[in-house]
């Protein structure tokens, strides 16, 4: 067992007032810290001095640029039990001193694992730790985003891991290609008891289609169905433009009338989507028939189609004239 921490339990008598001892601040700690010749001996010396002081006033500043200090230097034991002590002090840590803290951590090269724990230690609150996720998110550091999350026990947080806990980080990691990292992340939100969202199964199911297989795209479709989870039209827009592009129509229609029966309608995105698939295999019928249906569901004004929109889709307007023309003898009706 290491020697106790003194800085922490006062074991010594404290000085009694015009003791002829001079009082230590939090400005004075302050400037031991940002000298530069201060080593972190020197610095817990003097804010041991000063906590033992009848009186002394526990700032949050002081320990947002202590700890940090200390972590830079590697002392993370005595670190940790400072965090677990601040909220004794009547203090709360927050953003101001976990930003910062998990900075210095990352600057100082300290192990992800090590790293959360040492976070977590701070006891954060709902709103701080959302920050402090997030801002780990963005900084590109997963896998201590990753680590923060793995190691939060709802029950020593104090609230339960929620969606948005996952989300950002399971996109993270979509948007990088990192499959199975988002798959196991997912796998994670399972026994968290979480269960993820359309959003965040639409993500994965991208990532899977891009960096697989259109084939494993929709296992995960069949599997987030079987999970209880509706897709939406960004799900069904996902699958059915990718199945198209590779000319698997027949699927592409099949999920469509499976989009239908679930109840998920169709948005201007997702006919764009469709009609594209439709031009891509030269499929024109398929095309005036979509256009019609756009029509009669109000995507498309009663003056008819604007030949611009139609090329936007990938398709010159004169071949689905001609092909309609073909097939029908008149393109009159449609065109009003």
């Amino acid at each position: 067992m290491g020697m106790p921490l003194p800085w922490l339990l006062p074991s010594s008598p404290r000085p009694k007032p015009g003791g002829g001892h001079q009082q230590i601040s939090n400005a004075s700690i302050l400037r031991a810290i940002a000298n530069p010749n201060s080593n972190p001996k020197q610095v817990l010396s003097l804010f041991t001095a000063a906590v033992r002081q009848r009186g002394f006033r526990h700032e949050l500043p002081t320990y947002v640029s202590l700890l940090p200090f200390l972590v830079r230097h590697r002392r993370i034991r005595a670190s940790e039990i400072l965090l677990r002590r601040i909220p004794l002090t009547g203090l709360r840590p927050g953003s101001s001193l976990l930003l910062p803290l998990a900075s210095s951590a990352l600057t100082a090269g300290i192990p992800s694992d090590s790293a959360a724990r040492l976070l977590l230690s701070a006891s954060p609150s709902a709103s701080a730790f959302s920050s402090l996720l997030g801002f780990i998110i963005r900084s590109d550091h997963l896998s201590l985003a990753r680590s923060l999350i793995l190691f939060a026990v709802p029950d020593k947080l104090g609230f339960p891991l929620k969606i948005r806990h996952f989300a950002g980080l399971v996109r993270k990691y979509c948007r990088r290609g990192d499959v199975e990292e988002a798959e196991e992340l997912l796998v994670q939100m399972g026994r968290s008891g979480v269960s993820a969202d359309a959003e965040t199964w639409n993500s994965l199911i991208v990532t899977v289609c891009d960096h697989r297989s259109v084939d494993g795209g929709f296992r995960l479709f069949l599997e987030m169905v079987d999970m209880g989870v509706l897709p939406d039209v960004i799900t069904f827009s996902t699958l059915m433009g990718r199945m198209g592009m590779e000319g698997k129509v027949l699927g592409c229609n099949a999920l469509f009338g499976r989009m239908l029966v679930m109840g998920v309608l169709p948005d201007l995105g997702f006919y764009r989507i469709l009609i594209g698939v439709y031009c891509k295999n030269r499929l024109l019928s398929d095309v005036v028939r979509v256009l019609r249906t756009m029509k009669i569901d109000g995507f498309l004004d009663d003056g008819g189609i604007e030949e611009r929109s139609v090329l936007e889709w990938g398709v010159e307007l004169d071949e689905v004239i001609l092909c309609f023309v073909l097939k029908r003898g008149s393109i009159g009706d449609f065109m009003r």
